[in-house]
């Protein structure tokens, strides 16, 4: 009987133990079909079509408003870490007239890492211990309400 109790008891756990080493694959950002994308042809394709096939898009250039950025990646997921598994980028830049100029893809071999810097930005004022903060709001509130009559 221990022995029954003991793999009922163990049998999940080994399973539940195994599921979390597993990758769980998470899709974000645009989703779009192959054959849409495919449809946009430079020189013919407007603003308006792109929007109709593709959807708003992900980003706007941040100094050219005339390139669209179309992102999506595949994060597989464990227990221990997160990894980009793929990435597709679709640049999509447009003509004075909001017709496509070049539509461009770039893949995750084209991206590349963004380290955050360490540094701190300085505050202006006085840096205060939290006693003296506490002793400075001693009489500041009087307790009554706004609504009340002084």
């Amino acid at each position: 009987m221990p022995r029954r109790l003991v793999v009922a008891f163990a049998t999940p756990m080994l399973l539940s133990g195994l599921l979390a080493c597993s990758p769980m694959v998470d899709q974000r950002g645009q989703r779009f079909a192959e054959s849409d994308l495919a449809a946009i042809r430079p020189g013919v394709t407007t603003r308006e079509e792109v929007v109709q096939l593709l959807g708003s898009p992900s980003t706007v250039a941040p100094f050219d408003p005339a390139t669209w950025l179309y992102v999506r990646q595949t994060i597989a997921r464990t227990a221990t870490r997160r990894e980009v598994a793929d990435q597709q980028v679709v640049v999509i830049t447009f003509d004075d007239g909001d017709v496509v100029e070049k539509v461009e893809t770039r893949g995750l071999d084209r991206a590349r890492a963004v380290e955050p810097v360490a540094d701190r930005t300085p505050t202006l004022g006085n840096e205060q211990s939290i006693f003296r903060q506490l002793i400075q709001n001693i009489g500041r509130f009087t307790g009554r309400r706004a609504h009340d009559e002084p």
